[in-house]
């Protein structure tokens, strides 16, 4: 592809005319338009006037079977799934690699660790080490890229948890609550989601789930738990996260949007995602989450003020984070909410707490890959790598929601149909049970 200006990734000033040449499944060279003899056999695709950038990554999705065609059209050609069933999740990514289905690349963490009793059928409840040794081991040799820890779990299980994972080459990464981030962080945790754990940590906030308290309420009271941060405590708890190469996932469309001065309008997007005729293989129960968006609302006055004092403090942590030269990853969170379209709201948002649209792509791309390890084949536009390619109409770096304008996506080196798609295959129920764990006689 030829003309397009490029941004790859790197964090680098962009390139202008541009060429990619693409062989196979890989990205052969990458330079000027000019410089480049294509050859006869050459199959040239002129993108002159728009924007080349390496394809999205979402680092945080409970993927469903209902979400491939979204993702690939809002230009995410990987997402990192967490807490699904590791048999049914590396079935669906295998359907996936070998053509069977039409998505995204799905890297996984399967089943998510936790203290019994799970509050899920698809954790695990992790009662010694070695219990916490052996389901690590099981994942990893089921495809694991990572492992996640749920919020019961106590902070000596996450450090045997952490010492195997890390013995495997992979991370760890968790949302917590009865451990904080700075327990966390010295038991070796790699990641934070939804920076879980931080307001435990220098405030008096819950560590549990109250009686009776559903996920809104509990949603909402983390939310508001932000607005008591003092900051010179935020500050050194950033400081200790940084030193530990602790990364942190805010995932803000999700866990923020109430706050957000784009609530009504994500509200009215998602409206219109509801009543299109053409995503009618979406189950109903989704659809009528998008046409209402209650879940975002909050009536009560003074309840809203302290949410948004609270974001206002999450936004400085985000930044803080990000400017001591710690990591901060991009993820939607997306579970009923709209693949990918999610994700390039948590850009947006990424861009408000004060990153700059060039720093966000690179989030939304390398430094995704780096965390998972997969740096050597994702996450930029340079030779070697898979050719997982987005293109836009608009330059994302004047605006970085403009990095919606999807033209084109390849992924590994295949142009893939970005249409909605009517006639989308929806093959695998999730199971209710989560099968290999059981049958090894896991707590599950």
């Amino acid at each position: 592809m030829a003309g397009g200006t490029l941004i790859d990734g790197r964090g680098g000033q962009p390139q202008a005319d541009s060429a990619v040449v693409i062989r196979g499944q890989r990205i052969a060279e990458v330079g000027r338009n000019n410089g480049f003899d294509y050859g006869e056999s050459t199959k040239a695709i002129d993108i002159t006037g728009k924007y080349v950038l390496p394809g999205l990554i979402d680092i945080h999705v409970h993927y469903s079977d209902w979400m491939g065609q979204l993702f690939l059209s809002h230009g995410v050609t990987t997402v990192k799934d967490l807490g699904n069933d590791i048999d049914w999740i590396s079935s669906v990514s295998n359907d996936i690699d070998c053509g069977n289905l039409h998505g995204p690349r799905i890297l996984y963490v399967g089943n998510g660790l936790d203290a019994p009793p799970p509050d899920r059928n698809t954790h695990v409840g992790v009662t010694d080490g070695d219990t916490a040794r052996r389901v690590v081991e099981l994942l990893h040799s089921k495809g694991a890229s990572a492992i996640k820890v749920r919020e019961k779990l106590r902070p000596e299980l996450l450090a045997l948890i952490a010492e195997q994972s890390h013995k495997f080459g992979i991370p760890v990464t968790g949302h917590i609550k009865r451990t904080d981030a700075r327990e966390a962080a010295l038991a070796g945790i790699d990641g934070l989601e939804h920076l879980s754990g931080f307001v435990q940590a220098i405030t008096d906030a819950d560590r549990e789930r109250r009686p009776g308290q559903d996920d809104r309420q509990v949603l909402i009271a983390d939310l508001k738990a932000f607005s008591l941060i003092e900051w010179s405590a935020g500050e050194e708890l950033v400081k200790l996260l940084v030193s530990r190469k602790v990364a942190i996932a805010p995932t803000m469309p999700i866990w923020w949007r109430m706050a957000t001065s784009h609530r009504l309008d994500y509200a009215s997007e998602d409206a219109e995602y509801a009543h299109d005729p053409v995503l009618a293989y979406i189950p109903d129960n989704i659809r009528a989450l998008w046409a209402s968006s209650t879940f975002y609302e909050i009536d009560d006055s003074l309840e809203l003020d302290q949410v948004q004092l609270g974001y206002a403090n999450m936004q400085r942590v985000v930044l803080t984070h990000h400017q001591f030269g710690g990591e901060v990853l991009a993820g939607s969170d997306t579970f009923f909410a709209i693949p990918g379209l999610n994700l390039h709201r948590e850009l947006v948002l990424l861009r408000e707490a004060g990153i700059s649209p060039l720093e966000v792509i690179s989030i939304a791309t390398f430094k995704n890959a780096k965390f998972l390890g997969k740096e050597s084949d994702l996450g930029t536009i340079t030779t070697g790598k898979l050719a997982d390619i987005l293109v836009v109409d608009e330059n994302p770096l004047d605006d970085i929601s403009n990095i919606k304008s999807v033209r084109l996506v390849m992924k590994g080196g295949q142009i893939v149909d970005t249409s909605a798609g009517a006639n989308y295959f929806v093959s695998r129920p999730k199971p209710k049970k989560s099968s290999c764990l059981e049958k090894i006689g896991y707590q599950v």
